[in-house]
């Protein structure tokens, strides 16, 4: 009986990390809120995930708002350039369903395929870009690069971090029953999955850096 209610029952472990990560939710969306600070917010969101896929977590909100406000500028800064880039590809995507391109025949395909294609993998630059930004100190064109290389020299797992981040969006756009799990869980819990990919990347990277 005494092993059913302990902690470290797998079962109630499971769950305090549902609770955790309901949390973790509701302090990065309140966080991003104001627009310009949701580099800052997804930033502290992937520093305190990461320590939780690693098995390093503590107490999450001190935690939380110490890695906010420690990585508040580059991440601003990161995630301002971020959404000005993801709006020109944005507009060439509206361009393209207005009909912009629909004397090209069969290569409008083409260009709608490469446009959705870098809008893939910058999304999942973003994530490594933030997960980056929480872990290690450097320049943002630095941290740019390291972004792109790791997502192309790890593409299987960033391919699945991508599929992760539309997951939630996909299920919220099938039916409004979902926006209330997408609430609690829309952000932490394909983040929590993703910071456990890009750990081993991390993992891999030091271990080269220590070779």
């Amino acid at each position: 009986m005494d092993r059913l209610f302990s902690m470290d029952n797998p079962v109630w472990r499971a769950i305090g990390r549902l609770v955790d990560l309901v949390w973790i939710n509701i302090l990065t969306l309140v966080c991003a809120l104001p627009v310009f600070t949701a580099g800052a917010s997804f930033t502290a969101m992937y520093d305190v995930l990461l320590r939780m896929a690693e098995d390093r977590q503590g107490a999450l909100t001190g935690r939380f708002f110490r890695a906010f406000r420690k990585n508040f500028l580059p991440a601003t800064k990161l995630w301002l350039c971020a959404l000005a880039v993801l709006a020109v590809y944005g507009y060439n995507l509206w361009l393209v369903h207005a009909g912009a391109l629909d004397g090209l025949g069969a290569l409008k395909k083409v260009s709608l395929g490469v446009i959705l294609l870098i809008l893939f993998l910058l999304i999942v630059m973003m994530h490594y870009c933030f997960g980056l930004t929480a872990r290690y100190e450097n320049s943002m064109g630095r941290t740019v690069k390291n972004a792109a290389l790791l997502t192309i020299a790890f593409f299987p797992k960033s391919f699945c971090m991508g599929v992760l981040t539309f997951f939630p969006l996909a299920l919220t756009l099938l039916s409004d029953y979902f926006f209330w799990l997408w609430f609690l869980y829309g952000l932490a819990y394909p983040g929590w999955l993703i910071a456990r990919l890009m750990a081993t990347v991390f993992a891999r990277m030091e271990e080269r850096d220590g070779e």
